[in-house]
């Protein structure tokens, strides 16, 4: 990869990205959607398992990609001519574990979409995604490609497997389970998911640390709190709940103040906490 990286430069490119496999240096097209992979399923990036410098080039590689490659769906113009909803389901997944649930929420409303397209105001398909999602049935035929496209096997379980396994890392996911272990807590929950008084919940999911996890978080948008009462907990296993509502001010947990500074909006909280709360600016 760092020869990849290197010889790109010499030859003039001014975008950074790593492409499908060290035969296809300077080859900018929809394959190096494998990129993604660095991030989800492997999850090379905690603890930049590979060095810092792929870590920079994997996540420069996402922002390539969504730049040229995505119209609401990631279009995999190179093999398919056609939107890939599980691999625009992965890309989502990439960014939701890099830090930017912005885009991953962005990119999962249109994954959601995509299982119930409309041609001319009559219903293609209920609750079921293509392998290829095709431009025309996308766009109800204002994008007809000069090619031959793909369509794909429906209902296609590799796409289900895809959102299931993104919505419960939206919910939650493990993190660093040989050296720290911690749990990150609602970090794809946005805004516009909690208006205020509502509340999301996860009861008895299974984790990668043998014992279960159960959550309640609340949203008091007038006191401007977030507050989540853990139930069930794997033990020794901190917690890092990453506030998407507005900058953390303070957080309590089990009535005694945590220490926010120095982390940005992510709040760090002991392991064997019942309940912390958030006061967000």
């Amino acid at each position: 990869m760092r020869w990849v990286l290197a010889e790109q430069r010499r030859r003039g490119a001014w975008e950074t990205y790593l492409p499908t496999g060290p035969g296809d240096v300077g080859r900018l097209d929809s394959t190096m959607i494998g990129a993604a992979a660095y991030f989800h399923p492997l999850r090379l990036h905690m603890g930049s398992k590979l060095g810092d410098d792929i870590d920079r080039a994997a996540r420069c590689t996402l922002d390539t990609m969504y730049a040229h490659f995505v119209t609401g769906g990631f279009r995999h113009e190179a093999a398919w001519n056609a939107y890939g909803p599980y691999l625009t389901t992965q890309l989502a997944h990439a960014y939701l574990l890099a830090g930017n649930p912005e885009r991953a929420d962005a990119l999962l409303g249109w994954v959601v979409d995509a299982a119930f397209p409309h041609l001319q105001d009559r219903a293609v398909a209920l609750g079921a995604w293509n392998e290829q999602h095709a431009f025309p049935v996308a766009s109800d035929f204002r994008d007809v490609p000069g090619r031959h496209w793909y369509m794909g096997d429906i209902p296609h379980g590799w796409a289900a497997a895809e959102y299931l396994l993104l919505v419960r890392d939206i919910l939650f996911f493990e993190a660093d389970e040989d050296r720290d272990p911690h749990l990150y807590i609602a970090p794809g929950v946005r805004p516009h998911w909690m208006p205020d008084g509502q509340h999301v919940a996860v009861e008895d999911a299974p984790t990668l640390f043998g014992q279960p996890l159960g959550y309640r978080l609340t949203h008091d948008a007038a006191a401007r709190l977030v507050t989540v009462r853990i139930g069930a907990a794997p033990d020794g296993v901190r917690f890092v709940y990453p506030c998407r509502f507005g900058t953390v001010r303070s957080a309590v947990a089990d009535g005694r103040d945590l220490d926010v500074t120095g982390f940005g909006d992510d709040v760090h909280v002991p392991a064997g906490t019942r309940e912390f709360v958030v006061t967000y600016a």
